[in-house]
């Protein structure tokens, strides 16, 4: 049976993909990919991008600074936001295969803070 944590979480993910079905912005936290980080920590996802797709993250209300780095397959640098904010934003340069390294250079919390990534087309 169902809990109510587990069936408020159903009704969320029903409503975000009714918006999205009917074409209404709906302002929720869904994501492609989720991570946890603490102070200091990074991680890195892969995705496939097109050409001049936007790359965007977010993170809760305990992170006050969040940075992404675009690397290609060979292991290189082709885009990157360090600005001082919670929402960074990369594009794609051309269509392909990146490897994204989600930074945290400030998390508020000891227990660490939730991060969220997602893009035009989606991951």
């Amino acid at each position: 049976m169902f809990g109510l944590k587990t069936a408020a979480g159903w009704l969320a993910t029903i409503v975000v993909a009714t918006g999205t079905i009917s074409g209404m912005a709906v302002e929720a936290q869904a994501q492609d990919r989720s991570l946890w980080l603490y102070d200091g920590d990074s991680d890195i996802v892969e995705g496939y991008f097109a050409s001049g797709e936007e790359i965007y993250g977010g993170c809760d209300e305990d992170c006050y600074d969040l940075d992404l780095f675009m690397y290609n397959g060979q292991g290189d640098l082709v885009a990157q936001d360090t600005a001082v904010d919670a929402a960074p934003v990369l594009v794609a340069p051309y269509e392909g295969s990146f490897m994204i390294e989600v930074s945290m250079p400030n998390c508020s919390h000891i227990e660490g803070c939730e991060v969220w990534l997602s893009s035009e087309y989606g991951f």
